[in-house]
């Protein structure tokens, strides 16, 4: 069989105990959500795994109530909210925003399911880093580099921005979604990952939106991976400069 999470997931099922529930970075992955790798498979049970299992890390809880868990794909994992809440305990604020982006696209009511979990969860190691983390959740993000930039904004307290939402040109015709905007000043950012370049198709239509920009107006502001990685003052500043040009003022 071919070696991935899901086979050795489903593998291990047998010598778990039946309340043994995926957790933490498990349940993160087999969500698919970004998480800094990890080669250990996350469990949480109220029952002790005897004889220990190698490569597994089994969290002894008090209680696992059924809102703490669900189904996906044959496997029993945490909620997404319940994995939000876990993952608060082990990463840092930017890394739980960016995986708390993917859980609350994957729950039902959204970052709603997230809030939930996190005030059930008082007193918990993490609680405070999951309550900082809510308000900058946004699971209309597409990927973790658009998270990482709309982290990078928000906390630069440039003020909030719409995320993957369509502008219109004057006659009413959809003709662009930025990753990021700020609407009112007609600031459009962009994120241009590495298939920007390698896709003719993708760079070909690059260059007419990037046209379409100008001609509606708005200011486009490309970023790279070099750029928030290495430079990120220097997009803060890029940003900055475009909305003074449009006549912000920091409140």
């Amino acid at each position: 069989m071919p070696d991935n999470l899901w086979q050795r997931c489903g593998a291990l099922r047998a010598g778990l105990p039946r309340d043994a529930v995926f957790s933490h970075y498990t349940a993160a992955s087999l969500y698919r959500v970004p998480v800094p790798d990890e080669p250990l498979i996350h469990v949480c049970t109220m029952q002790p795994v005897e004889p220990r299992i190698g490569g597994v890390v089994a969290h002894r809880i008090l209680t696992l109530g059924e809102g703490d868990s669900c189904w996906l794909r044959g496997l029993r994992v945490t909620t997404p909210g319940r994995t939000f809440l876990d993952l608060a305990a082990r990463l840092d604020l930017l890394s739980l925003v960016i995986a708390g982006d993917g859980l609350a696209g994957r729950a039902q009511n959204g970052v709603a399911d997230l809030r939930v979990a996190v005030e059930a969860g008082v007193g918990r190691r993490g609680v405070k880093l999951a309550r900082a983390a809510l308000p900058l959740l946004d699971p209309a993000s597409k990927s973790p580099m658009e998270s990482r930039l709309r982290f990078l904004v928000v906390t630069a307290l440039l003020g909030p921005v719409l995320v993957n939402k369509p502008v219109f040109d004057d006659a009413g015709e959809m003709f662009a979604e930025p990753d990021l905007q700020f609407a009112e000043f007609k600031i459009a950012i962009e994120y241009e990952g590495d298939h920007h370049h390698l896709d003719e198709g993708q760079w070909r239509r690059d260059i007419k939106r990037d046209e379409l920009y100008r001609v509606h107006g708005w200011i486009l502001i490309k970023v790279t991976k070099m750029d928030l990685l290495v430079r990120p003052a220097t997009v803060i500043e890029r940003i900055r400069d475009a909305l003074i040009s449009r006549g912000w003022r920091r409140p």
